[in-house]
């Protein structure tokens, strides 16, 4: 039977009540995860009154 390990870090956007997003900086971080086996399965946005302003992504790597 497979088994499986799992993270979830959460990603802000830059600044006070900002909704900005650096992109590439958010490529990095997922290709670095990537490069280290983890699988991206879920993303959930953490929006507060339908605006997001942070988001937690999970990801999977079987052990």
């Amino acid at each position: 039977m497979k088994q499986f390990e799992y993270k979830t870090i959460k990603i802000d956007s830059k600044g006070s009540w900002s909704l900005n997003y650096d992109t590439n900086e958010i490529d990095t971080i997922l290709n670095k995860l990537g490069a280290e086996g983890w699988e991206l399965v879920n993303v959930q946005d953490l929006g507060v009154s339908g605006t997001s302003f942070s988001f937690h992504y999970t990801f999977k790597r079987e052990i």
